[in-house]
């Protein structure tokens, strides 16, 4: 059988072809599992809008909410509306996503629906008293789908408070967990005095830094205080009427290191012999578990003085689980180190009634502004903002 021979230059050409070929198919494969959205976005009179920034936010769930994105910022399918409010996502990874505007907490407007054909999907995250954390448009898109003729629907956000985070040199504080604190004013229609009030909630910074809180109390003047991580900034009054929105509340963090090193160092008190450390956790049982992998307990509070004194030491506006719980039989109160409780200092005049489940006690945290006592479950719309506790161990023990 005769044998054929090829020049280099002939294989060349025939590897290319080869190439070009492997490729055609691999990026048809591919376009068979990434899908597309097209729409159009308008208002609440049905004009569109034109210049809104969106984009496609892959995210992780957790007990109903997201918990967390599943992919960086620079990551996200971004676009820009035209002229006539059109839009068209390309290149969709086939995961849990949701639909947002960016920066999510900065822009001028809120979505309030997304409808496709027939069915039409509602956002709760905007409305008063509802947890923005929650309600907001998630989907999951079959890989190759392309959905259009999406119909999104925005209006301009009711009365709120717009904020940003920043470190001293403009770096934003990215998807960090806040406390935010808002004290209202209301004056009397005839000025003649009127009606205060604060609330506290847990918020999340966007990748931008932005957060958002809304006002249901409108015309109010508010201060806002920020708490993060034991450092805490205040702003000036900001004076709302019903409609008006103040997006230009800025907070800068300027102990960044300072954060950093309260979190690593013992701290002794030689009236009791004992040093205590802030450290950062995610719940009761986690400080628990860290406390014994540095050879320490949960903070106990024996008498008033020792609790004048951690006041003192730590004036941070933070919440902190401390050592106290119900024993498993529920009879009796006991530090998380063994002690019998003798002194207390809860938040109401009245020792908590419901202290512990069938399944486990339910813990104590220092509240965050008058550092009294008081009893936090899994329901209670404070436990997101305990992220830090108090450890305590004998001076005699040597500190590392």
């Amino acid at each position: 059988m005769p044998q054929i021979h090829l020049k280099k230059p002939v294989l060349a050409i025939i590897a290319i072809i080869l190439l070009l070929v492997f490729t055609t198919i691999w990026n048809s494969a591919a376009q068979k599992t990434l899908s597309s959205i097209s729409g159009r976005v308008v208002d609440a009179m049905g004009k569109p809008v034109d210049g809104l920034k969106l984009a496609i936010k892959p995210v992780k769930f957790e007990r109903g909410r997201d918990t967390k994105q599943s992919a960086p910022f620079a990551s996200w399918v971004k676009v820009v509306t035209d002229t006539e409010g059109h839009f068209f996502f390309r290149n969709i990874d086939p995961v849990k996503s949701q639909f947002t505007m960016f920066p999510e907490h900065g822009s001028d407007y809120e979505l309030i629906s997304l409808a496709i054909n027939d069915l039409t999907f509602h956002s709760t995250a905007f409305r008063e008293n509802f947890p923005t954390a929650y309600g907001k448009l998630t989907f999951e898109i079959e890989p190759g789908e392309h959905l259009e003729n999406v119909i999104v629907n925005v209006k301009t956000p009711r009365t709120r408070i717009r904020g940003r985070v920043l470190f001293p040199d403009g770096t934003p504080l990215a998807n960090e967990e806040l406390w935010l604190t808002v004290t209202r004013f209301r004056p009397s229609p005839d000025g003649r005095g009127g009606g205060s009030g604060s609330s506290g909630r847990n918020v999340k910074t966007d990748n931008q830094g932005y957060f958002v809180t809304y006002n249901a109390s409108a015309p109010a003047e508010n201060t806002v205080m920020m708490t993060y991580k034991g450092t805490f900034a205040k702003s000036e009054k900001i004076i709302l009427k019903e409609g008006e929105r103040y997006d230009d509340l800025v907070f800068v963090i300027t102990n960044k290191e300072r954060i950093k090193v309260r979190e690593n160092v013992w701290i002794g008190n030689p009236t009791t012999g004992t040093a205590y450390k802030i450290i950062q956790c995610d719940n009761w049982d986690d400080a628990k578990a860290k406390a014994a992998a540095e050879n320490a307990y949960l903070l106990a509070i024996n008498n008033e003085a020792e609790q004048k004194w951690l006041e003192e030491i730590f004036p941070e506006k933070a919440f902190f689980w401390i050592g106290l719980s119900v024993t498993k039989e529920g009879t009796s109160w006991q530090w998380h180190n063994g002690q019998s409780l003798t002194y207390t200092n809860w938040v109401t005049s009245k020792t908590p009634e419901i202290v512990s489940t069938t399944d486990s006690p339910i813990p104590i945290a220092m509240e965050f502004y008058s550092k009294r006592w008081m009893a936090i479950g899994n329901k209670s719309p404070f436990l997101p903002a305990v992220k830090q506790t108090i450890l305590e161990k004998e001076i005699s023990v040597p500190i590392q």
